[in-house]
């Protein structure tokens, strides 16, 4: 899939063309393990709008700034796997995956994200789509004959702050931190795999609605409001309910809260295309 690219900001040519030079590609393979976790929606109106799909550069820049672990791993490679594409026939379609580290060692699959902080305070469970990512990948890795022993993501936090880390144990400690990844049996992978197979190929003839939780989306409603406060003291979903919780404070007030569907409107380059997506900001 091409993709024109835009630069409102004025960036620097330097960064577009970074952005535009970017050597993903996922080999000789019909779905690439990032293509099946997409919605297969989303996906569907990608391929179809191949062709019209335009970004701009300064939607691109986390993506490019997470290319910065792949030079460290260039850099650092020794007797370890890195940076390799694998592929795997499933039901007569071929699936590609490519690791960013196994140790060969240890049987240690590491993946690196250059991410936010709030995911790995303490407590936080890793993201769904990290699981199935990892447990894919151990999955192509096992089929073309090597050894899995442990799954983890290596956070490089973009967002790191130190006195954050001094005044809170819950926050991370250091700015590069691991998270363990639970294992799924091989059974359990394989038949997820061809669950997102048979979604992404049904979806090309009739296009599904997204869920919420691919949507990433959050609910809206009624915000109760503390004169000069700038947060919400609750948030309700009835505006008579907060309508009551305001009344007492002195002066409180009540504000509505749109609901928002986050990938939806900052993390999907094909939502104009998209009737599902149109009718949510519509009503």
């Amino acid at each position: 899939m091409s993709t024109t690219y835009t630069n409102y900001h004025n960036l620097p040519e330097a960064i577009v063309r970074a952005v535009q030079a970017d050597p993903y590609h996922k080999g000789d393979a019909e779905f690439s393990i990032t293509e099946l976790l997409k919605p297969a929606r989303q996906m569907a109106l990608q391929i179809k709008h191949a062709d019209e799909i335009a970004e701009d550069v300064s939607d691109r820049l986390w993506s490019l700034y997470g290319q910065i672990a792949h030079t460290i791993l260039e850099r650092a490679n020794g007797e370890d796997l890195a940076e390799k594409r694998f592929f795997v026939k499933i039901d007569g379609r071929v699936i590609s995956g490519q690791i960013d580290t196994l140790s060969l060692d240890h049987g240690v699959l590491s993946d690196w994200k250059f991410t936010t902080s709030w995911g790995f305070m303490a407590g936080r469970e890793p993201k769904p789509e990290w699981i199935a990512q990892l447990n894919m990948q151990a999955f192509l890795l096992e089929a073309n004959g090597y050894k899995v022993s442990d799954l983890q993501i290596i956070g490089l936090l973009r967002d790191w702050q130190i006195n954050e880390a001094k005044k809170n144990q819950d926050y991370p400690q250091s700015p590069i931190v691991k998270m363990q990844i639970g294992w799924w049996t091989r059974e359990i992978t394989m038949s997820f795999i061809k669950d997102r197979i048979a979604a992404h190929l049904k979806a090309m003839e009739s296009l599904p609605l997204c869920t919420d939780e691919e949507r990433w989306a959050r609910p809206g409603g009624w915000a109760v409001m503390k004169p000069g406060g700038k947060r919400a003291v609750k948030i309700v979903s009835t505006k008579e309910e907060a309508q009551d919780i305001a009344s007492q404070y002195p002066g409180g007030k009540v504000e509505e809260r749109r609901g928002i569907a986050m990938r939806c409107e900052n993390y999907c380059n094909v939502n104009k295309f998209c009737s599902q997506y149109k009718e949510s900001i519509n009503g």
